[in-house]
């Protein structure tokens, strides 16, 4: 599950895709982290003096952006008031990168890595290396979320880049006296499929739920793959992260179903 605010695309292509090839399915999401930002004077005063010094931006997550974004607006400030015209902006997907321009940053100061595959931070970190020799002449400012540690801040260390690395969010786990649990109680678990894209958050369902024998588990990373047999899972497969990846694979999931034992047609009695 992705974080709170973060599942809403995912689950509509879903959704569309089902429609099209005529199957009935129901998407639910189970928002196992809420995302909230850290909006005090510090940390705004923070981001804008680093935001003017960087000569790279990197933002590990859309997340990463909204708050970011969210920051700069709320203390009356603009992006590109802060930000060199110059500044390259790293990110590891499409989502991100939809995001950023959502945001009007313009699409050629953006890298992320040339293809689905490599949505994540090793991918990133090839890419930069297309575009940055001279380590050592770069500033770069990492925003992320509270703690982890993030590899891409290594590799630009190793290289001898100076890098800043911000925490502009927080993560809050669903409580386990939350309602929203109910939803998920009791499914089948031969017609169900848990789509998985944070590894925080799948230790935490390992925490709430007691079992998950026989259950399906589609995940976006192979580590995120590793704690979900970890926590149980028996049926575990790994995609290509970033929504349009994750929605066509669990779309072919879906249609494998059908022809074992059909689900019902959209529209049916």
């Amino acid at each position: 599950m992705n974080p709170s605010g973060q599942a809403r695309r995912l689950i509509e292509l879903i959704r569309g895709g089902a429609q099209t090839q005529a199957i009935a399915v129901n998407v639910l999401g189970l928002p196992l982290l809420t995302i909230v930002p850290k909006n005090d004077s510090g940390t705004v005063t923070a981001i804008s003096k680093a935001l003017r010094n960087a000569k790279l931006i990197i933002f590990v997550s859309p997340n990463a952006i909204e708050c970011t974004m969210r920051s700069i607006t709320d203390a009356g400030m603009v992006w590109g008031d802060l930000v060199n015209a110059q500044t390259r902006v790293g990110v590891v997907g499409s989502s991100s990168r939809d995001a950023l321009l959502r945001h009007g940053v313009e699409a050629g100061a953006i890298v992320m890595p040339a293809n689905a595959s490599q949505s994540d931070s090793e991918g990133l970190w090839r890419a930069l290396q297309n575009h940055i020799q001279d380590w050592q002449a770069y500033s770069v400012l990492i925003l992320k979320g509270e703690g982890g540690r993030e590899s891409l801040l290594d590799h630009l260390q190793a290289a001898g880049a100076a890098v800043e690395a911000l925490s502009i969010y927080t993560r809050i786990p669903l409580d386990s006296s939350s309602n929203q649990w109910q939803a998920v109680q009791g499914l089948d678990a031969n017609t169900s499929l848990w789509l998985l894209t944070s590894s925080e958050a799948v230790r935490h369902l390992g925490t709430i739920l007691p079992s998950f024998a026989e259950s399906h588990a589609l995940c976006s990373h192979p580590n995120i793959a590793k704690v979900a047999k970890e926590i149980g899972f028996t049926e575990v497969a790994v995609c290509d992260p970033g929504d349009e990846s994750i929605a066509q694979a669990a779309l072919v999931w879906l249609g494998e179903q059908v022809k074992k034992s059909p689900l019902p047609k959209a529209g049916g009695h």
